[in-house]
């Protein structure tokens, strides 16, 4: 079910409706891990297999923190008019 909310934009005052979703942050965040646990594991290979195994943990967890932070830039609402893009009110 999606759901939508008005909003109003903070630069020029147009309302528009926004479709609330956490899709960007949830698929860009999951990319993220990914990539990290694999660059993680690069980096460690150098150690030998057991550094393969430290750096994929490490790399995994900051994979998902920094991607779920350029994800959530993909769930932000953009006004239609100035395409201003700014964070949800509460």
């Amino acid at each position: 079910m999606k759901t939508f909310r008005k909003l109003f934009c903070p630069n020029c005052g147009e309302e528009f409706e926004h479709e609330i979703s956490n899709t960007g942050k949830a698929v860009v965040g999951t990319s993220g891990a990914a990539a990290g646990a694999a660059f993680g594991a690069k980096i460690g290979i150098v150690a030998g297999p057991l550094g393969a195994i430290a750096g994929t943990i490490p790399g995994a967890v900051l994979g998902a923190i920094f991607g779920a932070k350029g994800g959530d830039y993909f769930d932000k609402p953009q006004c239609p008019k100035c395409e201003t893009k700014f964070e949800l009110p509460s």
